[in-house]
């Protein structure tokens, strides 16, 4: 494992920093994919900044007011910096709303905005996919394969490499549709497709104490992931029969 990235006398956290790297890798690509679709590529920056900035404000207020009672005799560990001091779903529905915001504040086309970012957001969550392999999150299953990892004494599936591979090959697709100027809405359909049922196919490979399981053995990742590609399969239907 790999904890923290040594770089002479600094010691950087391998996690937050492949965090920071995921966010402008997917913030790149997404304005390069943008320029392609005819938008201005500034506008996916400025539309990411100011949601990561609402998101990240949102979800540590959020860990603030639910465990208020921890902070209250210590309040200068509000303004501490602490990654997992976090509340991940108000974060996400606070930079969602407020990127949502800017979209329609500049009256941008947002099948082609979802288009540009999808790739993007594919490249980004590759990257934290590795950071996970890195530093022993998300744990694969047990394994007897030569390309097994060994975690805590045990050989397991590399299933953060699988997850990681399966998003930079969506994300590929994705990108190529965008460059032949595929029908707008195609390439964000794609990749919900194409990532949704990479997490239905991989899901089983990682340890089921790193997985939420419900519906009788089903992990929670494999029903979302089925859910999403069967919704963007239906999506792609419409616009084949559009089309026509």
């Amino acid at each position: 494992m790999l904890p923290v990235i040594q770089l002479g006398p600094l010691s950087l956290p391998t996690y937050p920093l492949a965090l920071l790297l995921a966010v402008w890798a997917a913030l790149a690509v997404g304005a390069w994919a943008a320029r392609r679709e005819g938008l201005d590529g500034d506008h996916i920056y400025n539309a990411g900044l100011y949601g990561l900035a609402a998101g990240l404000v949102t979800a540590r207020l959020a860990h603030v007011i639910v465990y208020w009672d921890a902070y209250r005799t210590q309040l200068l560990e509000i303004f501490g910096f602490n990654q997992r001091a976090f509340l991940p779903w108000p974060g996400v529905i606070a930079a969602l709303a407020v990127a949502g915001w800017y979209i329609y504040r500049h009256r941008l086309p947002l099948v082609k905005v979802l288009d540009a970012i999808a790739p993007g957001l594919l490249v980004g969550i590759a990257i934290v996919d590795v950071a996970a392999l890195l530093t022993g999150r998300n744990a694969g299953a047990p394994a007897a394969l030569p390309w097994a990892v060994s975690l805590w004494g045990v050989p397991r599936h590399p299933v953060q490499l699988y997850d990681a591979l399966a998003a930079l090959a969506v994300a590929g697709l994705a990108l190529w549709m965008i460059a032949r100027s595929s029908r707008p809405g195609s390439a964000a359909l794609v990749a919900l497709c194409g990532y949704g049922l990479s997490r239905w196919l991989l899901e089983p490979f990682r340890a089921p104490e790193a997985s939420v399981t419900v519906l009788g053995g089903l992990r929670l990742a494999q029903v979302v992931g089925l859910a999403a590609a069967l919704i963007a399969l239906w999506g792609l239907g419409r616009l084949a029969a559009r089309a026509d």
